[in-house]
């Protein structure tokens, strides 16, 4: 079934997670048997040729963390490759910097594709706007654009740090928003992200979409498989 862009007029601003609200995400394990169900007309369509996608993973989470994302990809006719970086630990500035000074010694003309999960998705963000001629189109699920102030990972930065992050953000956006194609999911059932700091209200090529699943499902969400492969066909040549 089609999912509906999402209108965020009146989108409530973001909360502040506590991490008891983490025992809910158990519920990731019903999207195993979603997945089930849909797989085979999730990767029945071959509609890429092997355009090369990178995959940017969540806070504290190993690139084989995209896996799933990964094999579907590659059924489906495209691909993808891990960032090489790593366990993603948080540190945006020290990974952006490091995925710019590769992406950019290699071939010039070749403009690439960004996937990215929680904090993998706003490292894509952020090379995006570094680079924006390198980058055809960015792809996040549960990313927390607006900082980790409004995620259970605040405490590990510190108030001091997230409100340096969440200044520096904000500056970014005003003096220089991003100017690529982009898709952004979130779900209201999220117990690790507050919602409402995905939306971004100040990219003109920005499209929201609900999901269903939790933060930790996300990967493994057929709707997200799905938004996924509308997004790549749409615009990757």
């Amino acid at each position: 079934m089609e999912i509906p862009k999402y209108n965020i007029e009146n989108t409530p601003a973001p909360k502040k997670m506590k991490r008891f609200g983490m025992l809910k995400e158990w519920q990731s394990i019903f999207q195993i048997g979603k997945l089930c169900l849909n797989y085979n007309s999730l990767v029945k369509k071959k509609q890429g040729n092997k355009q090369r996608i990178i995959l940017f993973p969540g806070f504290m989470s190993a690139e084989s963390s995209m896996y799933p994302v990964k094999h579907f990809l590659n059924r489906i006719g495209y691909a993808p490759e891990y960032w090489g970086l790593g366990i993603n630990k948080g540190k945006v500035e020290k990974y952006r910097d490091a995925m710019i000074e590769k992406l950019l010694q290699e071939d010039q003309s070749e403009k690439l594709d960004l996937v990215g999960w929680s904090l993998g998705g706003v490292i894509a963000r952020e090379i995006a706007r570094s680079i924006p001629e390198k980058v055809n189109s960015i792809f996040l699920f549960g990313s927390p654009i607006k900082g980790p102030e409004y995620t259970v990972g605040a405490e590990i930065y510190g108030e001091k740090e997230t409100q340096r992050i969440s200044a520096l953000l904000e500056k970014l956006e005003s003096s220089k928003p991003i100017d690529v194609p982009t898709t952004i999911l979130f779900s209201k059932k999220d117990n690790i992200v507050s919602w409402p700091s995905c939306i971004d209200s100040s990219n003109e090529q920005v499209r929201h979409y609900e999901v269903t699943s939790t933060h930790l499902s996300m990967g493994i969400d057929p709707q997200v498989w799905g938004l996924l492969a509308s997004h790549l066909e749409e615009y990757l040549e």
